[in-house]
């Protein structure tokens, strides 16, 4: 069985933060590889700032370019209505039919997993893998971490991931002002934000 990764996220746009937890995922969990893959367009995200999602996509693959490992996927993308979780695994599970899937998310997501479409099935069958910012909700975390644990049997593992205060809200603002964002996000992905003319402020 091939060990996959699963990173999901709005990637508006993806920046070295969703890049850390990923290759951080790889190494500790022994992951063949992650894939980064950005979800449809959501009615309340429409405005001015948002990309669309073949953009969104394309510079999850330019930033997957540059890290051994990584792989953009569209599978949220090309499947029809809403993006669940585990309609999207099985949709996956098609593709990789030899593949062992890790599902990896951030405290907010892992907190509520419980309540999720189809939630109590996925802590009993998919292995998650929780990314974390030391101190961001920690005793929730680790409640939910022990209730998940016992209730569900569930396989988690808590990364030890490099903490980088980055977000694409601010990366869209900095763009916005003409501000750099080379540090923030992968190069690829900045030359696609200046070349297709993402995130500038409208007229």
């Amino acid at each position: 069985m091939h060990k996959i990764g699963i990173l999901g996220g709005s990637f508006d746009p993806i920046h070295c933060g969703h890049i850390a937890i990923a290759t951080s995922a790889l190494e500790e969990c022994g992951l063949e590889k992650v894939l980064l893959m950005p979800t449809k367009n959501q009615p309340f995200k429409v405005g001015k700032h948002v990309a669309d999602e073949m953009d969104r996509l394309n510079m999850v693959k330019k930033a997957a370019e540059e890290n051994d490992g990584l792989l953009g996927s569209s599978c949220e993308i090309d499947y029809g209505g809403i993006s669940y979780t585990y309609n999207t695994l099985k949709e996956l599970e098609k593709t990789y039919k030899d593949g062992k899937f890790y599902f990896i998310l951030g405290t907010d997501a892992f907190i509520s997993l419980e309540t999720w479409y189809m939630g109590k099935e996925l802590l009993s069958s998919t292995p998650f893998i929780l990314a974390v910012r030391p101190g961001y909700k920690e005793s929730e975390r680790k409640v939910a971490v022990e209730k998940y644990r016992q209730k569900y049997n569930a396989d988690i593992t808590v990364l030890n991931n490099p903490i980088l205060y980055i977000s694409s809200t601010e990366i869209r603002e900095r763009v916005e002002k003409g501000e750099s964002i080379s540090e923030l996000v992968p190069k690829g992905v900045e030359e696609y934000i200046v070349e297709h003319g993402l995130y500038k402020k409208e007229n």
